[in-house]
């Protein structure tokens, strides 16, 4: 399986391939994890180096400590990641967003109104394709502008479902 790590502003595409052997960015590396019993104390051998690594888990990332260096990871794997981007969920930090349909379906629950205040992981939209309930959640606070979609009703792919503001 396939996961996009960010870390800042950069992006990196890995894939375990089993065997100790890791994919980055189509690049191959000899890796190996072991965890301490604390939990959080981590070894990580990459190519025959060993790091020290405290990864402690945060809503929706990671936050590693690596030679006493702090950095927040994102890791989502590639499905999420391309329903996100269909989504227009990614960077949308500020200004307004637009949720569209990633793939045809039937909308099963619209939970909210115009007007609503709401909160960054609040679900706003439940979709069923393919005999799948996807959850559409709020990428960061905010009040619904508009909603293009009702329950029972079909939604064609890249279609508008909402905007929030």
């Amino acid at each position: 399986m396939k996961y996009i790590a960010t870390i800042g502003d950069q992006t990196f595409t890995m894939s375990i391939e089993g065997n100790g052997v890791v994919r980055v960015d189509g690049v191959v590396v000899a890796a190996d994890l072991l965890a301490s019993l604390d939990g959080t104390l981590h070894s990580l051998i990459v190519d025959g180096r060993s790091y020290a690594l405290r990864i402690q888990p945060l809503e929706g990332s990671y936050r590693i400590q690596v030679g006493g260096e702090l950095h927040d990871v994102g890791i989502m794997d590639e499905r999420t990641h391309r329903l996100a981007g269909l989504t227009g969920l990614l960077d949308a930090q500020s200004g307004e967003v637009v949720m569209r349909a990633p793939m045809p379906g039937v909308i099963v629950e619209v939970p909210i109104k115009e007007g609503d205040a709401v909160e960054k992981g609040q679900t706003l939209v439940v979709l069923e394709s393919m005999k799948m309930h996807n959850e559409f959640m709020a990428p960061r606070a905010g009040t619904i502008h508009s909603i293009r979609v009702t329950k029972g009703k079909r939604i064609e792919k890249n279609s508008v479902m909402l905007t929030l503001a």
